[in-house]
């Protein structure tokens, strides 16, 4: 018998309602959403060549996170930029899509200056 007040630690998909911290795991990254704070920070896996995503930044919105497919979100600049809209994410192909504690997300929880 399951407890249906559990959330689970694995879905197949993330759409930005859920909430809470969750890592999403590429090839070769992992990709950190805070949900509640509204930020996301990629973490290059040796493979990976660093990007300007290497931090929190602020969630704009979410195209595609789904297991097996590639995620497509787009993130704020950190403040106004004459030349950068917003940035994006592509990524590889999502192998897992995991609820994690604050404990496990990286640095401090994806606080952003200001």
């Amino acid at each position: 018998m399951t407890d249906r007040n559990v959330e689970p630690d694995q879905v197949s998909e993330l759409t930005g309602d859920e909430g809470g911290l969750w890592r999403v795991s590429t090839r070769d990254s992992d990709h950190y959403f805070d949900l509640e704070r509204g930020t996301v920070t990629r973490v290059p896996g040796a493979n990976a060549p660093p990007t300007v995503n290497d931090r929190a930044r602020p969630l704009r919105t979410i195209t595609a996170i789904k297991v097996g497919h590639r995620g497509r979100w787009t993130m704020h600049t950190d403040g106004w930029d004459d030349e950068i809209d917003f940035f994006w994410a592509n990524t590889s192909l999502i192998a897992a899509i995991e609820r994690i504690s604050r404990d496990d997300f990286p640095g401090a929880g994806g606080d952003l200056p200001g």
